[in-house]
């Protein structure tokens, strides 16, 4: 009687470890899936700007940019501002009651919950470049995300 309830008991035991152990899987199952990247073109790419470049390269290779300025000393400034990435995701923006029931008493009871809502959010990059007496004479390169709810 006494190894009986001790084989049922190591039965039990072992049935309940091999019930939680982890299923195996390859490292490509698990792995998040990869964007896909766009395709280049010369104004996403900041690299093709070259010290010396005319303002007319510049604006064949770029187009038009979003904004000229002028120094005081007379050298124009070009700022040009392209979107990187454009995604949605739903954010908590609220809470609310919502009936339940207590899982110990069974009673009725209210509890909170969070309500979601999509939000846009859009990373872009801001290229200035600095132009002297005509030529490309340094640039630099900012990226800046904007979040907006629908």
């Amino acid at each position: 009687m006494k190894s009986s309830a001790i084989t049922t008991v190591l039965v039990s035991t072992t049935l309940l470890l091999a019930a939680c152990t982890t299923p195996t899987s390859t490292p490509a199952q698990n792995a998040p899936a990869k964007p896909v990247a766009p395709v280049a073109s010369a104004k996403d790419n900041p690299k093709n700007l070259r010290r010396g470049m005319t303002e007319m390269e510049i604006r064949a290779a770029w187009g038009e940019p979003k904004s000229v300025h002028t120094t005081p000393e007379g050298d124009k400034v070009f700022v040009y501002q392209f979107d990187v990435l454009t995604a949605q995701k739903m954010v908590p923006t609220d809470m609310k009651e919502v009936p339940a029931y207590d899982p110990i008493t069974g009673a009725a009871i209210k509890v909170m919950e969070p309500t979601y809502s999509p939000q846009n959010v859009t990373v872009y990059q801001t290229i200035v470049l600095q132009l002297k007496n005509g030529a490309l004479a340094s640039w630099a390169r900012q990226l800046g995300e904007q979040r907006a709810f629908n």
